[in-house]
């Protein structure tokens, strides 16, 4: 009997070892079980204990306050509900009530005051000047918070979103505001993070939107776009999700491969040429006025970006509706040429084109720079290309060590004064640390009257004034807005990005 079974058993353990082989390899990606996913990312997720949100909010450990909607709208999240008074001065927050921390503390009023201190306390934490204002904050009950500013605040829900107010539990961070562990309330927890290579997070089962899916996610830092693409296409990877992700050009290849499925969105981040305002050539306005006009957006688009991307005809993003004024960033090359000629007829222009390399593997930097070297010879201008590493370029431009850059740039809350402020004002963060040296006082007068204005219809106003005022003095010029391709390998469903390119961590799962 024993060798008469002995053929059939055999069989049986071939079939099963079979079916291993090839379900159990579907089943995995990358040496990773079948709910877990690995994004490879062009930077670095991680930020560290000093910063205030200590992972990028794509990450899902941490949530804030409110979220923006496809409108670029302040809508609530981990608030219910938030007033203000009649003078913009005063905001009260009716925070949703059942969520817990990933410690198992409850978020409550008392927990999202300490957060809050937390950030006001250390300026250098306050990276979007969200509290820089904020004259107290208590608890006015036990899921309500009221917020009291020394001027109006009528921006306060869009300031409150993202990165400009994360929540942590108060045992997540020292007496200094260090970060020790993140206990967030959103549907990852972190885990693990490897310097330079990965960070990993894991589901929180008892998250208040509903368990994740997924399981694990790790992030992989793949700085190079080639070996980006090459990860995604072995299986290394199972998706590319972040804006600047997937260059242009790559397009092409995702499409031509059936393993893999090409996506696309807007998003509100803009690509912008910054002059140096503080010495020749670019301190003279009508220079500035002529390589605007010399760039042929539309064009650029077409040929550099293979269409992905809109030519900016507004200082920002187009998805901000409600505040944008359109038609103000035109090509006119003989105006150009007017402009030039006006200033020294036949004597060359010689400037610095600086190029921060490591946004060069992210966005079609380098290409797009040796178009408009190309372009401004014909204007007069000797353009010399110079390629930095990423701290070399920040230390270059915040010395002014340039005439002309490229940079990204996203309207993170949604509000004009996020770009105003810190670009147009002469004290603005952005204006300084990258050297552009704008000064004009109507320029901080109305930057000012726009961002503690209370009437919305005054503030859009003043808005609109600024725009054209921008448009005219050209201390940066927008050349395009952000479309952000991204791609997964077939197995992996519903990951999507948000406007400001945050992946559906919460909805997404593998096949």
């Amino acid at each position: 009997m024993k060798l008469a079974k002995r053929p059939l058993f055999t069989v049986i353990v071939f079939l099963l070892l079979f079916i291993c082989a090839g379900g159990c390899g579907r089943q995995k990606v990358g040496g990773v079980g079948e709910q877990n996913l690995v994004i490879g990312a062009g930077r670095d997720f991680y930020e560290g204990p000093q910063s205030p949100g200590f992972a990028h909010n794509s990450t899902g450990i941490w949530e804030s306050l409110t979220v923006l909607n496809e409108y670029l709208q302040p809508i609530p999240h981990l608030a219910e509900k938030l007033v203000s008074d009649d003078s913009n001065k005063v905001w009260t927050v009716y925070l949703r009530q059942g969520v817990k921390f990933h410690d198992g503390t409850p978020l409550n009023a008392q927990t999202v005051v300490a957060s809050v201190e937390r950030i006001a306390r250390h300026p250098k934490l306050d990276e979007y000047g969200t509290f820089e204002n904020l004259e107290k904050i208590e608890a006015a009950g036990d899921y309500v918070v009221k917020f009291t500013f020394r001027q109006p605040e009528p921006a306060f829900p869009a300031k409150v979103a993202y990165h400009g107010c994360p929540i942590f539990s108060p045992q997540s961070f020292d007496t200094e505001g260090r970060i020790v562990h993140p206990y967030g309330t959103g549907p990852f927890k972190f885990a693990e993070y490897k310097k330079g290579e990965a960070l990993v997070v894991v589901r929180n089962d008892d998250y208040w939107g509903g368990k994740p899916k997924l399981e694990k996610v790790i992030f992989k830092v793949i700085p190079d776009p080639s070996t980006r693409l090459a990860a995604l296409q072995t299986g290394e990877i199972q998706a590319i999700a972040d804006v600047g992700g997937i260059l242009p050009e790559q397009a092409r290849v995702i499409k031509g491969d059936s393993n893999l499925v090409l996506l696309s969105r807007p998003v509100t981040t803009t690509h912008y040429l910054l002059f140096n305002n503080k010495k020749p050539p670019f301190n003279d306005v009508r220079l500035r006025q002529a390589v605007s006009l010399a760039i042929d957006r539309a064009q650029m688009v077409k040929e550099v970006l293979n269409g992905y991307g809109e030519p900016a005809d507004t200082i920002f993003t187009p998805l901000a509706t409600t505040w944008v004024v359109r038609g103000l960033w035109t090509t006119d090359k003989d105006r150009a040429r007017e402009l030039v000629a006006q200033v020294k007829a036949g004597t060359p222009h010689k400037v610095v084109f600086a190029v921060n390399s490591a946004l060069a593997n992210r966005w079609p930097y380098k290409p797009i720079a040796e178009i408009l070297q190309s372009e401004l010879k014909a204007f007069g201008f000797e353009v010399e290309l110079k390629m930095l590493e990423m701290g070399a370029w920040k230390e270059a431009v915040k010395k002014g060590e340039y005439d002309l850059t490229l940079t990204p740039y996203t309207l993170m809350t949604g509000d004009p004064d996020f770009f105003f402020g810190r670009w147009i004002h002469s004290n603005g963060q952005m204006n300084v640390q990258r050297g552009v040296g704008y000064n004009n006082p109507e320029a901080d007068r109305l930057v000012e009257m726009a961002a503690a204005g209370p009437d919305p219809a005054k503030r859009k106003e003043l808005y609109a004034e600024l725009q054209r005022l921008v448009a005219s003095d050209v201390p940066l010029c927008p050349i395009y807005h952000d479309e952000c391709l991204y791609a997964t390998r077939k197995e992996v469903q519903d990951l999507t990005l948000d406007p400001f390119f945050k992946p559906s961590l919460e909805k997404a799962w593998i096949k």
